[in-house]
């Protein structure tokens, strides 16, 4: 089921007081990257600024997704959702890599790390991250969220990880943690950067959702009748909570007037798809 005006409000609210506080933080983070000289605090700045327009991004598909229909946007704008999930995702598994590539590069050439501005750069961090992913906790979910708190996620792993490796570095001298912990943390963010990748590509190239079956909804109509060919079963969906599908079924056997009807209500019963979002052909 589709979010209510109510709650895509909210999470607008949300995404507007999550977005100020990273893009300020991330800002401060990457200038005293540069200070300090860790390619942590770096790359934490430059995913917080990935985050904020990732932020931004998911704002404008919240705003978008309450646009009435039209007669040339039948079904509204709700796409524009799995959009911005699918370029947040891309930007978890790009903005990564560039940081395992520099994080490679530093292990051949080391540079001057300040760990004690490292690590309360780092502290911050992870305040600023945990109070972003609270706020954002306290939406409603649906994929363009989870998209949104992934990027926070990852990004309160980079601000331990950056924390943990300063104080190797104050006490232990180990320098070379910075650029491996950089790449550790990345390959992370990846990994959940290409599940919400794949998930949105699903939602954009009308694939059948997760959780249904195609097959299990063409056994379904047969037990009605043995009479009932089904013919074609198409699932998508527009958005994450919107799923639609369309059946052609075929009859050898004058069918009862309310067939149609039957066959709605028994998918919609297996399926929780609602009724209206069934469409049933009868040849």
């Amino acid at each position: 089921m589709s979010l209510t005006n109510e709650q895509n409000n909210k999470n607008k609210k949300l995404f507007i007081w999550a977005a100020s506080l990273t893009i300020f933080f991330a800002m401060l983070e990457i200038v005293y990257g540069f200070i300090t000289g860790s390619l942590m605090i770096i790359g934490d700045g430059i995913h917080m600024s990935s985050d904020a327009i990732a932020l931004i991004l998911s704002l404008i598909a919240t705003i978008m997704a309450t646009k009435a229909t039209t007669n040339k946007r039948t079904f509204g704008y709700k796409r524009f959702e799995p959009i911005a999930a699918f370029i947040n995702g891309l930007t978890l598994v790009l903005l990564p890599i560039y940081i395992i590539y520099e994080a490679i590069n530093r292990l051949f050439t080391p540079v001057e790390i300040i760990p004690k501005q490292m690590m309360v750069v780092g502290i911050i961090g992870l305040a600023i991250n945990a109070l972003v992913g609270y706020i954002l906790s306290k939406g409603n979910s649906n994929l363009n969220m989870r998209s949104a708190i992934l990027h926070v996620f990852a990004d309160m792993i980079t601000s331990l990880s950056a924390v943990i490796v300063a104080l190797a570095i104050m006490f232990f001298d180990l320098v070379w943690l910075d650029p491996i912990g950089s790449i550790v943390t990345s390959i992370i963010i990846i990994r959940g950067g290409i599940a919400i990748t794949k998930e949105s590509f699903n939602i954009l190239m009308e694939g059948t959702p997760n959780g249904y079956s195609v097959e299990g909804i063409k056994n379904s109509i047969k037990g009605i009748n043995q009479d009932l060919t089904v013919e074609d079963v198409k699932i998508w969906c527009l958005s994450e909570e919107e799923v639609y599908t369309l059946i052609k079924v075929n009859s050898s056997a004058n069918m009862v007037k309310n067939t149609q009807k039957v066959i709605k209500e028994l998918v919609s019963n297996t399926t929780k798809i609602p009724s209206e979002h069934i469409y049933v052909d009868i040849n």
